[in-house]
């Protein structure tokens, strides 16, 4: 009878072996093989001493034990996939709207001649009083181009940064998305977090790896947890009113009239967007007497760069002979 048992033993392991290598092509076992593996196992008992019904039983139940989990995986990875395409369906609504978020890249777009260009801007800010703040500009292979001394910060101040382009040389560098990389350092020497924060349009949105991401107009990117504000572009545009409006439409921006109080020996200006960024400044304006003046923009920002159409808030400053501050204000065209 041993040897009897020793060829069931046998044959049944290679029955075994064999439905499970044909099912799988390996050794991991799944629902179809399990059922193979009991049905084997019927065909190879030993006759003299069958399975007892709750062998039978227990088989059974492991059978749909198993067959439930995998159903319970299969629909768990059907449900994360949906989620993550809804969350990119919903990120679509981003599109066309400038977005803030906590962010560390920085682009820079030269002139056609390479003696200038534009660059988008990074608002940063220390935890706590800072002694020293430097800023590392680093390319796509994190190597470093250039390094900036921001001077103190005082905490929870919003400070902006604007990058020149240039590389440790003096050169101008290529067209591309750079990283920006905070070095804060207190009184007595201690490191302290600089939190940073970029603005830009949405033009994509986009999931990798499972995480979610917003493309913007510059080709920097931002994932959808770090954005802190979602803003319209019509709409910020809209909240624009008043006589320090300026609009600026085929390149061409509208005239805006502003009063002097007293004669005054400079006057500047600068030009804001919707969202408050600076895109222009001139500090030299000139005298000017008491009265009312008008100033017409040239559409273009600091950097000698065309602007995108649309409105933009002028504010101009004035100096006495005294160097005195002098508050100068906007008029409508009604007022003489």
């Amino acid at each position: 009878m041993a040897s009897t048992t020793g060829a069931l033993d046998s044959a049944y392991s290679n029955a075994l072996g064999t439905a499970v290598s044909n099912a799988t092509g390996g050794s991991d076992l799944g629902k179809e093989e399990f059922l193979q593996l009991l049905v084997t196992q019927f065909q190879y008992q030993d006759p003299l001493n069958p399975m007892e019904d709750k062998e039978f039983i227990a088989q059974l139940a492991q059978f749909s034990s198993l067959e439930q989990n995998m159903k319970l995986n299969e629909n768990m990875e059907n449900l994360l996939s949906l989620q993550q395409q809804q969350t990119v369906i919903g990120a679509s609504n981003y599109i066309g709207k400038t977005v803030s978020a906590r962010g560390y890249g920085v682009s820079w777009e030269p002139n056609s001649t390479n003696t200038g260009g534009r660059s988008s801007t990074v608002d940063w800010a220390t935890g706590e009083d800072a002694a020293s703040v430097t800023v590392n500009i680093l390319d796509s292979s994190g190597s470093l181009v250039n390094t900036y001394d921001l001077g103190a910060s005082t905490a929870g101040s919003i400070n902006t940064f604007k990058w020149d382009g240039k590389n440790s040389m003096g050169g101008y560098v290529t067209k591309g998305v750079y990283t920006v990389s905070f070095v804060a350092k207190t009184e007595a020497g201690k490191s302290t977090f600089v939190d940073t924060q970029v603005s830009g349009v949405v033009t994509g949105v986009s999931n990798y790896n499972g995480v979610q991401y917003v493309r913007m107009a510059d080709g920097r990117t931002a994932t959808l947890e770090n954005i802190r504000e979602v803003v319209s572009a019509d709409a910020a545009s809209e909240d624009l009113a008043g006589p320090d409006v300026i609009t600026l439409k085929d390149g061409k921006a509208s005239m805006v009239r502003y009063y002097v109080p007293q004669e005054i020996r400079g006057c500047s200006v600068t030009i804001t967007d919707a969202r408050g960024e600076k895109v222009f400044s001139d500090s030299d304006l000139g005298v000017h007497q008491k009265g009312i003046h008008e100033y017409e923009w040239s559409g273009k920002d600091s950097d000698g760069n065309e602007v995108p159409d649309g409105k933009y808030q002028a504010q101009f400053f004035g100096l006495d002979a005294d160097n005195n501050m002098v508050a100068i204000e906007c008029v409508p065209e009604d007022v003489s």
